[in-house]
């Protein structure tokens, strides 16, 4: 394991970020994915890979880089990936948490730097996060998922309950995540998780119905890969799953709480609650949640005209 270290920081940088990287096998992309987070122009960050105990030139590139934090043993359990983000997350120091796959990478330069300033200036916000943005196997940048957020942003802090509620949205699990809220939220590696492998998923459902807030940054925040040896595509089915019962308890809380019969309190990043969803709220919600869904009903015909023109 080698230990990082940070020499000289900039005023206003006294806030850790910690990028946690699982990584097992994919050499071919981790030199990308380490320096777009040493292109990063906020510079209190630690990088730390826990590495599968890759067979490839893995092991040969993490020694290259002398700021790493990194460790390369073979995890256990039958789900190594989740197993070694939460080893990530322990070896980490960092006041604030960024998940970044091996085969992704950071794009805006000034996305951490930007994130932070918001983390560090409002107590209610305990997560930032903007858009992603596809990457080929052989380095193409492709279709920038939710690219509409960045002319019309989602609803921000306590108005983001009644649009989640309404499009199932997840937030971006690359998300620059206060510490304590992510060891809070995120997913599990247990039997009876139902998002244990659908993870951001899980995270966003635990993140929203907790009451944390959220904050948009309008801009394409990383790259996520698209290639033929990738997690997502070898478990399949169990990503299925998993998306299917975020989708039932999405609908389920929805219901209970439209029904009164969830209380719903929102809760600043210390874990105190701010305030809580009343019955005037509700009413106003379930006319949010119609309209929302007219729209996005809307906006899928008006694609499915311009796929046949």
């Amino acid at each position: 394991m080698i230990a990082s270290s940070n020499s000289s920081l900039a005023e206003g940088e006294r806030s850790k970020v910690s990028i946690i990287t699982p990584s097992r096998n994919h050499g071919l992309f981790l030199r990308e994915t380490i320096e777009s987070v040493l292109s990063q122009t906020y510079k209190n960050v630690e990088h730390v890979v826990v590495d599968g105990a890759s067979t490839d030139n893995s092991v040969d590139i993490l020694k290259e880089y002398p700021h790493l934090k990194w460790v390369s043993e073979k995890e256990g359990g039958d789900n190594p990936c989740l197993e070694a983000i939460w080893k990530a997350f322990r070896m980490s120091t960092g006041d604030h948490i960024v998940f970044l796959c091996v085969s992704d990478g950071l794009v805006d330069a000034n996305w951490l730097k930007q994130a932070v300033q918001v983390l560090d200036n409002d107590s209610e916000v305990s997560l930032v996060w903007g858009v992603v943005q596809s990457k080929t196997e052989d380095g193409r940048l492709g279709k920038v998922w939710s690219a509409s957020y960045l002319e019309h942003e989602p609803p921000q802090k306590k108005d983001f309950l009644p649009f989640w509620l309404a499009t199932r949205e997840g937030i971006e699990c690359n998300a620059v995540i206060r510490r304590n809220i992510f060891e809070k939220c995120y997913t599990r590696n247990t039997k009876d998780e139902p998002c244990r492998v659908a993870t951001g998923l899980g995270f966003t459902y635990n993140f929203v119905t907790q009451g944390y807030l959220p904050y948009f940054i309008p801009v394409i925040t990383i790259f996520g890969r698209v290639h033929d040896d990738q997690r997502g595509s070898q478990m399949s089915a169990e990503v299925e799953a998993g998306s299917n019962a975020y989708n039932q308890r999405v609908e389920t809380y929805k219901n209970e709480l439209l029904a009164g019969r969830v209380k719903h309190c929102f809760r600043d990043s210390r874990s105190e609650v701010i305030g809580e969803v009343t019955p005037s709220d509700l009413v106003l919600y379930k006319k949010l949640i119609r309209r929302q869904r007219l729209k996005g009903s809307l906006n899928r015909k008006f694609q499915r005209l311009m796929n046949r023109i």
